[in-house]
């Protein structure tokens, strides 16, 4: 048997805790709404999680209960299946791509990433942040009393949910409940967004082979991100909602007002529109209980919901599911603005955009990696990186390749791309070697392909004989150009010393 195989399947019995916590805790309140007795009116109520399971229908309690155990337990799930099966095909596909002289670090270091120890820290706190936000999700109700069956409100919320409204708590009970519940919602559906993106992600890495312990940690913290973002965000929404809840609370206490309190007023009272007969005297006026159940009514039928609040669970779904675009487009928004009042940098970084087949997902994978740019990329090793990424070991060699012909070439790389068809540093140095087999000059074949404007052959002149310098002195690249199986340089150089490129 492999020893990397019997050591992937060395769990600790508190290992196995990351499945049991979860299905104890939410068995439990299956049980207690199944089988347990709801408190009665006279009888005091749970002060403890138990009192959760008779908040709602049981039959659909128990369903928002199967869903949260599987919103759950996917996590631990997704990572110790990657560990049996997929880690094994990874460690295969890189000891086929890379150099036979290190293929031994292959084995070894695929070894300690394919233990659960490994993903132990980051699978429990991932575990934890889904069940805490799936909770609130799909198991607590805000209520505003005492009087109702859920979490009570009424009793005072923190700062975080209520910020500078926490002063309605004292003044008005109605407007503190509406600020309440859309920052609850906010907050819910920020964490949805991040969620559904997270299992997106995870999944993704599980089929290209890529699920680090750095997935779910990622996984972890734009969850919480998300959340707090989309909460904070929500007390914008007063200024796209300017007054709107507070003239539809005070409109619910419009039709209790339209009776004049004072008898000797002498304003007569508005006439009043015929009723159906009670069978009652036509002199007696209706009970209290009953004119107040029709005002009651009549509040509720006549008080519009926020049309507009609906786009409140849209957006923050969206700042979850899109952190990092939204917070680059305000980040651009950002430059633009303030593009007059502070001075252009004189070097900026060159993105991995300009890379041939880099993707925004694969710049995603490449920053989370510590690469976000092209200088960075340039001094990667291909091997570590395709240990730790879902990359082959040839795409990344090219990716590298490519940067470090980027990084000195800069802003003329997509142009000496185009009309060279060189498009990496192992290209470039196998198209010299080859021109200096032949005695002929590869920087004349370039200038000639390159500009025709003798302002700027100078300064070309001076870059490639730079490069070919660089070139020579780096031992790696001269290993790979006199490798047999990469001696024969592409053929798209015969036109470049043709200067028809």
């Amino acid at each position: 048997m492999d020893p990397n195989e019997s050591k992937k399947w060395d769990m600790h019995w508190y290992d196995w805790l990351v499945f049991a916590v979860p299905t104890i805790f939410i068995a439990s309140l299956g049980l207690e709404s199944a089988f347990g007795t709801t408190p009665g009116p006279g009888a005091a109520a749970y002060r403890d999680f138990r009192a959760v399971a008779h908040w709602f229908d049981p039959i659909f309690f128990q369903y928002n209960l199967i869903m949260t155990l599987v919103a759950v337990l996917v996590v631990p799930s997704l990572a110790l299946s990657y560990m049996m099966k997929m880690a094994n095909r990874k460690e295969r596909r890189l000891y086929r791509d890379v150099p036979p002289e290190r293929r031994s670090e292959i084995r070894q270091r695929m070894g300690r990433r394919a233990s659960f120890g490994t993903y132990r820290g980051s699978v429990w706190l991932t575990t934890v942040v889904v069940l805490l936000g799936s909770s609130i999700l799909l198991l607590f109700k805000p209520v505003s009393s005492s009087a109702e069956l859920g979490v009570d409100f009424g009793l005072g919320a923190n700062m975080l949910m209520m910020g500078p409204f926490m002063e309605l708590y004292e003044t008005d009970n109605s407007s503190y409940y509406s600020h309440l519940v859309r920052n609850l919602t906010a907050f819910q559906f920020g964490f949805l967004g991040a969620y559904v993106y997270f299992i997106g992600s995870v999944v993704r890495a599980y089929f290209t082979m890529d699920l680090t312990s750095n997935t779910f940690v990622d996984g972890a913290i734009r969850m919480i991100v998300a959340s707090l973002l989309a909460l904070v965000l929500s007390f914008a929404f007063d200024l796209l909602l300017p007054h709107e809840l507070d003239v539809n609370a005070s409109s619910t206490a419009a039709p209790s007002t339209a009776v004049p309190s004072d008898v000797n007023a002498t304003t007569p009272a508005p006439p009043t529109p015929p009723r159906p007969s009670t069978g009652e005297e036509p002199g007696e006026t209706a009970s209290p209980e009953r004119s107040g159940n029709d005002e009651k009514l009549l509040s509720k039928q006549e008080v519009p919901f926020p049309a507009r609040l609906s786009l409140l669970p849209l957006v923050a779904f969206f700042l979850g599911f899109y952190p990092k675009r939204t917070a680059l487009g305000i980040e651009r928004i950002v430059i633009k603005l303030t593009r007059g009042i502070i001075p252009a940098m004189s070097y900026r970084a060159l993105p991995l955009s300009m890379l041939a087949g880099m993707s925004y997902s694969h710049e995603l994978r490449l920053e989370r990696e510590g690469f976000d740019n092209i200088e960075n990329l340039s001094n990667a090793d291909p091997v570590d990186l395709a240990i730790r990424t879902c990359f082959s070991y040839s795409q990344l060699k090219q990716w590298i390749d490519q940067a470090w012909l980027a990084s000195h070439l800069r802003e003329d790389y997509p142009g000496f791309a185009q009309r060279t068809g060189i498009t990496n540093s192992e290209e470039l140095h196998c198209f010299f070697s080859t021109c200096a087999a032949s005695h002929s000059d590869g920087v004349e074949q370039l200038l000639s392909a390159l500009s025709a404007d003798t302002a700027t052959v100078a300064s070309w002149k001076l870059r490639l004989n730079t490069l070919r310098i660089l070139l020579n002195t780096n031992s790696s690249q001269q290993e790979s150009c006199h490798d047999p199986a990469k001696r024969a340089c592409p053929g798209a150089y015969s036109d470049v010393k043709t200067g028809n490129a």
